[in-house]
């Protein structure tokens, strides 16, 4: 997409609301005008406006997030074994987010789960305050393999930045991927990183909880690369 005449930036305006139809889904959307026109954002870059973790939850934070939960497949073993942990997936495929919340929705006995459908980045940049996550998980995240779509890959300094302004002190941070070469992207950085430590290069699934891209890469015999990390404040 061009840049509308005589803006060197822009952003588009989004709006944060719990679904109307689905329970404990929650999206982060782009504002429409007629004929389905993205709205700019007046300024450039939206103010910030973090969520209150009650209205979201019914309970006050942290809150453990996994960024890019899929169909839910550990969201939902994990927060079956941790009734008492508000926990947020991030996911922005609209169809699988359905997925995902469907299936909490099935689930009246767990009431502390939601599942957001949007933009990781920009949710953590304008929505989420400081120090106001336990712990983040990212498991098989999209590679965006072809060389030159690697842009559009979430793992990146700006993005962790974001991470470690949410974190509180000591957060752990689990990473999974069964691509090579964006796990190599992705040690480079934490390697790079002086406020992460490496806790676990070589970790095991978490709480031995596999999602449904672990699962079938495992039984293809891919390789699987996880690790632990320690956000210091």
């Amino acid at each position: 997409m061009s840049l509308p005449a005589g803006l060197d930036s822009y952003e588009f305006k989004r709006t944060l609301a719990p679904s109307h139809d689905v329970p404990r889904l929650w999206h982060l959307k782009v504002e429409l005008a007629g004929e389905g026109i993205p709205v700019l954002e007046p300024g450039g870059k939206p103010p910030f406006t973090p969520v209150s973790l009650p209205a979201l939850f019914g309970k006050d934070g942290p809150v453990e997030i996994e960024i890019g939960c899929g169909k839910g497949n550990f969201l939902v073993e994990y927060a079956e074994k941790h009734p008492d942990r508000p926990l947020l997936g991030v996911e922005w495929e609209p169809g699988i987010a359905f997925l995902a919340s469907g299936r909490l929705a099935k689930r009246p006995h767990l009431p502390h789960v939601r599942v957001l459908l949007g933009d990781c980045f920009y949710f953590f940049r304008d929505w989420m305050a400081d120090a106001s996550v336990s712990v983040f998980h990212m498991y098989f995240p999209d590679p965006w393999p072809k060389k030159r779509h690697q842009k559009n890959r979430l793992m990146g300094p700006l993005f962790m930045e974001q991470v470690r302004r949410l974190a509180v002190p000591g957060a752990p941070f689990h990473w999974g991927t069964d691509h090579a070469d964006y796990n190599a992207e992705a040690r480079a950085l934490f390697a790079e990183t002086p406020w992460l430590e490496m806790v676990d290069a070589d970790a095991e699934p978490t709480e031995g909880i596999m999602t449904n891209f672990e699962k079938k890469y495992r039984k293809l015999g891919k390789p699987i690369y996880r690790c632990v990390l320690k956000i210091r404040k």
